[in-house]
């Protein structure tokens, strides 16, 4: 089989260059599987007979991302090509195809074990391409216990890799999962982090989560989740125990990170606050308030920024705000609390709670508080304490000193506003915080 499309000019020359040299050349990996199944490859990686200093004698511009394993990165029309040396290369009079299937041998997984001469002539001694078109995950030679000993972290990976692509784990990945998931232990979190970032931003996030519980990986990803498997609910409003509802919810959300890390953690709390009345009926009070605290806790471990981690939090804490009986006042409170910015991704969460919950689905609940707060934001009332006709610098003038007081002050006079939107006028509010300060202009509030 050939390739005879997909491959950049910028790549050619480099591969040109190299075999103007003396030394053969391959694309390999990803991009090879990617040309395969119409995808754009996202970058692509060379082997070579050559090593890294006869590499770097042939290109000018040459970046030593890891020349103690024989790979570089080469500069070319301002992109970038990464080159390693062949791993089977001894010499470059070696026998070509046998090094390189060496190389191809260690490789993670079939899909990714193939390569593409300078012709498009593609080289696949491992089945790969069968395994494309039978949608699999299996190493070269069913030697995925081997693989992953190599790099834990290629555990997670072939999970990753299914979800994205909608492919199978071959009963033999499986099998070495379950037989040394415990090695996951000993990996980064920030590169766990990122293979779990690739399998809920997939189109089967669900089944990428419930996969790591049912493989015994999730104990080394987010244990905070385990308590919710099996946990059943005993409430007729749920249809599910906690853990499948939370998947349910899961895969009804856009793909996007803080949005689908918020569905997969706003029940964690459930566990750990139920409990059962004199009826048999199941209940969580202030379950938010938990799954919020175990929320910040698994994301900080896994290294996720603050931004994330505060917005995610933010979701699950507020996911229960149905607004039974909505008030202006509650919706403007709402909004000040959860930003305007987040406000749709809060009511998406909502939608999406509901719809995987017993029906009815009373989605109503959302849509009047969203079209509520929709005429709130299009009013611009006050929401915030920024939004105030005053400010610090305001209070100052009056006798205010910078610091705690100052504030609490600005704060009270936000309560009032979001009580009273037509109180937001200078004349109104520096005469009630001058009322606030004691005889000596300390501030009293």
């Amino acid at each position: 089989m050939k390739i005879s499309q997909g491959i950049p000019v910028y790549v050619e020359q480099v591969m040109d260059e190299l075999l103007s040299c003396g030394f053969p050349v391959s694309i390999v990996g990803g991009s090879v599987r990617d040309l395969l199944m119409g995808r754009c490859p996202e970058d692509f990686d060379l082997v070579t007979s050559a090593v890294p200093s006869q590499i770097s004698q042939i290109f000018p511009r040459v970046v030593p991302v890891g020349e103690k394993h024989g790979t570089l990165v080469i500069l070319i029309d301002n992109e970038k090509v990464e080159i390693s040396r062949c791993r089977g290369a001894s010499s470059p009079g070696d026998d070509w195809p046998g090094m390189l299937a060496e190389d191809l041998r260690h490789r993670d997984f079939t899909i990714n074990a193939m390569a593409v001469d300078r012709s498009g002539l593609l080289y696949d001694p491992f089945g790969g391409c069968n395994d494309i078109a039978g949608r699999i995950i299996r190493s070269p030679q069913d030697t995925a216990l081997e693989r992953f000993n190599e790099d834990p972290l290629r555990m997670l990976r072939a999970l990753r890799f299914a979800a994205v692509l909608d492919f199978e784990l071959d009963q033999s990945i499986v099998d070495a999962i379950n037989r040394c998931h415990s090695l996951l232990a000993g990996v980064a979190v920030e590169r766990i982090r990122e293979e779990l970032n690739g399998i809920l931003l997939s189109d089967r996030p669900d089944w990428g989560i419930r996969t790591l519980v049912d493989t015994g990986l999730m104990e080394f990803v987010i244990p905070e989740i385990l308590p919710m498997v099996g946990f059943e609910q005993h409430n007729r409003a749920h249809i599910f125990d906690v853990f499948t509802h939370s998947l349910t919810v899961l895969s009804k959300v856009p793909a996007n990170l803080e949005l689908r890390l918020a569905a997969l953690l706003h029940d964690a709390g459930k566990p750990a606050t139920f409990t059962l009345d004199e009826r048999g009926v199941g209940h969580f009070y202030q379950h938010q308030q938990e799954s919020r605290r175990l929320c910040r806790e698994a994301l900080t471990r896994l290294k996720y920024s603050n931004a994330v981690i505060d917005k995610v939090s933010l979701l699950v804490g507020e996911h229960m705000i149905w607004l039974e009986n909505p008030s202006e006042e509650k919706v403007r409170r709402l909004i000040g609390r959860v930003g305007k910015e987040l406000l749709p991704e809060l009511f998406t969460l909502q939608r999406a709670d509901i719809m995987g919950s017993a029906p009815p689905f009373e989605l109503y609940r959302v849509d009047r508080v969203q079209s509520m707060a929709e005429t709130t934001l299009s009013n611009e009332e006050a929401l915030t304490v920024e939004d105030l006709a005053v400010d610090g610098g305001d209070l100052i003038k009056i006798g205010y000193l910078p610091g705690e007081e100052l504030g609490r002050a600005l704060n009270a006079l936000l309560e009032i506003v979001l009580a009273s939107p037509q109180a937001n006028r200078k004349e109104i509010l520096l005469p009630t915080a001058a009322s606030w300060l004691k005889p000596h202009g300390e501030p009293g509030v």
